[in-house]
């Protein structure tokens, strides 16, 4: 199995990047065309997922992915890139994240605002949210647990996070005084594209 059942992986290719999520008997895979559940077969060696014109193939440190008789050859894992798809596809619209130290926020349109930081041992938890416009950006604030939390998104080129080069939003918390400081971007739903 190429990793950890329920996990939520980005593979990086040659020239194609695709998302995974492994379970004891079969994969999900969301690639360019759609989303796909490929049961797992009996192969020679390594572990096979296959179903009509799709295989997932992993061995070792190789993975083959072949769709439609194409084979996208040299996938590794994306660890940096994993966290911003498996909340995309559990149905986040923004997300953010820094550094120094570490902490991440996910918006999940107008139901909730999440902040998380001291390795998960903080998180703070804001219900019906709302933003109000500021110039170039936008800002949500309000109370939750007995914490004052500002999140302040401004729409301009960020750097310096894992999980991409470059980001299309920079994002400053708040949280009872302190700061953070990281970039995020919008997450589109895996499924708007294929209606």
């Amino acid at each position: 199995m190429p990793a950890d059942s329920g996990a939520t992986l980005v593979y990086q290719c040659n020239d194609y990047r695709f998302v995974a999520r492994p379970a004891a008997d079969a994969i999900a895979l969301w690639l360019d065309d759609g989303y796909t559940v490929l049961p797992r077969v009996p192969g020679a060696s390594g572990t096979l997922y296959e179903e009509g014109d799709v295989a997932f193939w992993s061995k070792g440190d190789e993975t083959i992915l072949t769709v439609a008789g194409e084979s996208f050859q040299n996938c590794h894992p994306d660890p940096a890139r994993a966290p911003w798809e498996d909340a995309r596809l559990r149905g986040v619209d923004f997300r953010g994240a820094g550094d120094s130290p570490a902490w991440y926020l996910e918006i999940q349109g107008e139901r909730q605002l999440l902040f998380v930081a001291g390795e998960g041992m903080q998180r703070v938890l804001l219900t019906d949210p709302v933003a109000q416009a500021v110039g170039a950006g936008r800002i949500y604030q309000g109370m939750a647990g007995g914490h004052a939390l500002r999140v302040e998104i401004v729409d301009e080129r960020c750097t310096g996070v894992p999980g991409a080069d470059t980001f299309p939003s920079r994002v400053v918390v708040t949280l009872d005084g302190v700061g953070y400081r990281g970039c995020g971007e919008r997450l589109l739903n895996p499924w708007e594209d294929l209606e």
